[in-house]
């Protein structure tokens, strides 16, 4: 069971007692990411995200490292298309520490020039690293397909451009406008007191100021979209899909038996017709994203540029009849391994404190384990189906693939497609 305390100036403080573990997971998560950013500000979210390690009034890059390491800590962070979150994982014991920490980075960053120079040149690095490996590449260029112009159509990382452009002035201005304390979820997981956890915070960050909210825009959908980014490489990566439905939508689990039921694990339809079957593949598997407002599902497939026509043939031939497939008897499988996936996460408290605060972001409120496990056992055959036909249609598809394009153009499913 979790602890929820509001500070006066909106921050949320909320955590899980786990007695019998002996670490504890610290998260601060805010609810700003690569959606929020102006066309100027495009990767500036991730950008922050680094510079929070590069030192404090207090504590150097380097003191921070040192001082995890010393103590077998794990910190790291991550950038979303609507949060930003910072965690730190730690034996009990440690808490402290940690807490103090993360305090320091979020209230006394100091994103000095030197260190904004710096740390573009290896924001950089991870953006040509990124563009290096197709099958993460493609899941970008397909989300551009699917919202062109819009944030959430565009990389958290940024361009060249716009990180280049980036000053410490500006990623002060960002971080104000931003990180504030209406925005701010602090998630613990471990052995600890929910006392503890407030007490670690409530009167440092009792202080950060309440700011504005921040609307985001309404992405806008034309289906049948399509974009082929020609590269020498050994395989096509493809990934096709459409809009869905929102987080808030109550169809969100049948959405996921139904994302189970496609490409969800080696029983999936994807894995068996796609790899067992036929062997066209070494990977494929099918994806959703769902935020506040929109969403999306996907699928992926990774296959050699001459079995473009029969892989497409297959996944056209496949969501056609997805109705037809999708059986009681399979309804009721994705189910035992949604459930069977939901409790072995809980052994590990990263999982359980990402719970925490998502619930709290997006439902006002972390939904108990036993709720989640009954709205997945509630979920009917009808209502999967119904969502098939509603969302898996081709008529609905938009495509991206990264590959060599002078083979694939050969084909002829290639040229009836585009």
């Amino acid at each position: 069971m979790y602890q929820k305390t509001v500070l006066p100036n909106g921050v949320r403080i909320i955590s899980e007692r786990l007695p019998h573990v002996r670490s504890v997971t610290l998260g601060a998560w805010f609810e700003v990411g690569s959606r929020l950013e102006e066309p100027h500000e495009w990767g500036m979210s991730h950008f922050v995200e680094h510079m929070m390690f590069k030192g404090t009034a207090n504590f150097s890059a380097q003191d921070i490292a040192e001082i995890m390491d010393q103590r077998g800590g794990h910190l790291n962070a991550f950038t979303e298309k609507e949060q930003t979150c910072y965690y730190f994982k730690v034996l009990d014991e440690h808490f402290s520490t940690a807490a103090a920490l993360l305090q320091d980075m979020l209230l006394n960053s100091l994103f000095l020039p030197e260190d904004v120079e710096k740390e573009k040149n290896v924001v950089l690095e991870e953006l040509r690293m990124y563009e290096d490996s197709p099958e993460d590449f493609v899941h970008d260029l397909f989300s551009a397909v699917l919202w062109p112009g819009d944030p959430l159509g565009k990389n958290i990382l940024g361009s060249e451009a716009t990180v280049q452009a980036f000053t410490a002035e500006k990623v002060r201005e960002y971080v104000a406008k931003h990180y504030t304390a209406d925005r701010l979820v602090i998630a613990c997981v471990g052995n600890i007191h929910h006392g503890e956890v407030v007490e670690a915070f409530a009167q440092a960050l009792g202080k950060l100021p309440r700011g504005g909210r921040v609307s985001a825009s309404k992405p806008q959908y034309t289906a049948g979209s399509c974009r082929f980014q020609d590269r020498e490489i050994e395989q096509v990566h493809l990934c096709l899909g459409a809009p869905a439905i929102a987080r808030s939508d109550e169809r969100r689990y049948p959405l996921q038996v139904l994302d189970v039921i496609i490409g969800g694990g080696v029983s999936s339809l994807l894995f068996q017709k796609l790899r067992e079957e036929l062997g066209l593949v070494y990977s494929t598997y099918s994806f959703n994203d769902l935020y506040s407002d929109v969403g999306f599902y996907g699928v992926y497939a990774g296959f050699a540029p001459r079995n473009w026509g029969r892989v497409w043939d297959v996944l056209q031939g496949l969501f056609t009849d997805i109705p037809q497939l999708i059986t009681e008897e399979v309804v009721e499988r994705s189910k035992q391994q949604l459930r069977s996936g939901l409790l072995l996460s809980l052994e590990s408290t990263s999982t359980r404190m990402s719970r925490l605060a998502k619930g709290e972001i997006y439902d006002g409120g972390p939904l108990p384990p036993e709720v989640v496990l009954r709205l997945v056992e509630d979920v009917q055959h009808p209502q999967v189906v119904e969502l098939a036909r509603e969302l898996y249609h081709p008529e609905r598809w938009s495509w991206a693939a990264v590959g060599p394009s002078r083979y694939v153009r050969e084909d002829v499913a290639w040229r009836k497609i585009c």
